[in-house]
């Protein structure tokens, strides 16, 4: 086999490697807004805002995500954090069509879902939307 053909074979597959790693990390943490109509029952809300997380007893990036989340919501008295466990609440995983752990909904103070976050968390994601969900609730609109 020629060097060259070596070469641009292997130029291709690491190419290939990086566009699949790319893409791999944009779709791991992506944020979606979610139907007004959306709401939670059965959690106990925040006054401003929930974050609330669904997690699993493998997924081995909700750990991380708990420990943002909680972080967050010290920094705001009216936002409270809540772990879900999909095991214990499949209502909450068939409702929201959660498909993978961690899946994080940002939820305003009346349980309405403004957002939802899949995968690992940014944090400055997370404050972001946070905000949004803030602005929306009826109290800060008085």
């Amino acid at each position: 086999m020629e060097p060259s053909t070596v070469l641009i074979a292997l130029a291709a597959l690491v190419t290939f490697a990086a566009l699949l790693g790319v893409l791999y990390r944009v779709t791991r943490s992506r944020t979606s807004r979610v139907s007004a109509s959306a709401s939670v029952s059965g959690i106990e809300l925040g006054g401003g805002a929930t974050l609330l997380q669904f997690s699993s007893e493998v997924c081995s990036a909700c750990a991380a995500t708990r420990r943002v989340l909680r972080s967050v919501s010290d920094e705001h008295p009216t936002v409270v954090h809540v772990d879900v466990d999909v095991t214990s609440r499949p209502d909450l995983v068939s409702r929201f069509n959660i498909l993978q752990t961690p899946t994080t909904l940002v939820l305003d103070s009346r349980g309405v879902a403004v957002a939802r976050i899949g995968g690992g968390v940014r944090r400055e994601t997370v404050v972001t939307e946070l905000a949004r969900a803030l602005d929306s609730s009826p109290t800060s609109q008085n």
